[in-house]
């Protein structure tokens, strides 16, 4: 099915009405598009659309992440239609550098979506992404990126949060490894970065970069 990205940008703006019925028609619609096919991927493209404002951008976000948690691997029980394999490995192709270049609210939306898909499929099933995450993770340390670097780091969290509450098993063990081999090297790296790049920062009495005197 195909989405139109300004017919779908005005069912957000509804959503966002305070009259009740402009806004539980645009809700009602939006569900029943939910049960389509490439919606996920309709709604992540449309957060991707600079042109757009960013409070419909928002809203899309905030109903992405929450048609993920019910859709990308509902219960046998649930009554949702989950969201197909191939709309899957587009969302995953597509959401990490989106996460990335996002406003800090729409970001932080992108990372707990983030996470619901990493809480299923990482890292069998999402193979790229921690390569994805360390590669961005480099570039943005090499550029003094702090915004991207806290996004990337937020997200490793939220990723590797699975090691601390989970019972211990081969295949946690396994996973754990897999993560300590790929990410301990350019999460030190970044550190040792960051402790000098402070050093001289005190030394020679200037800001931080990618941030405001203000902001810090």
């Amino acid at each position: 099915m195909e989405y139109n990205p300004e017919f779908l940008s005005q069912c957000f703006i509804h959503t966002l009405s305070p009259q009740p019925e402009p806004r539980r028609a645009a809700e009602s619609k939006l569900t029943e598009l939910a049960d389509h096919p490439n919606y996920a991927l309709a709604v992540l493209r449309l957060v991707a659309e600079q042109s757009i404002d960013e409070q419909i951008r928002h809203a899309a976000s905030v109903n992405f992440k929450n048609h993920l948690r019910s859709r990308w691997a509902p219960s046998p029980d649930s009554s949702f239609t989950p969201i197909l394999d191939s709309e899957k490995d587009q969302i995953k192709i597509l959401i990490v550098n989106l996460m990335l270049n996002s406003t800090p609210r729409i970001q932080s939306q992108l990372s707990e979506s983030l996470s619901l898909i990493g809480q299923h499929d990482f890292p069998k099933s999402w193979p790229t992404l921690l390569p994805e995450l360390v590669s961005n993770l480099r570039a943005a340390s090499q550029s003094d990126n702090y915004p991207s670097i806290n996004g990337i780091l937020g997200t490793a969290n939220s990723i590797f949060k699975k090691f601390r509450y989970q019972y211990k098993t081969n295949d946690l063990l396994v996973d754990l490894k897999y993560c300590l081999d790929n990410f301990c090297a350019p999460l030190l790296e970044m550190f040792l970065r960051t402790a000098a790049l402070i050093d001289s920062m005190v030394g020679s009495g200037g800001g931080f970069p990618g941030y405001s005197k203000a902001a810090v």
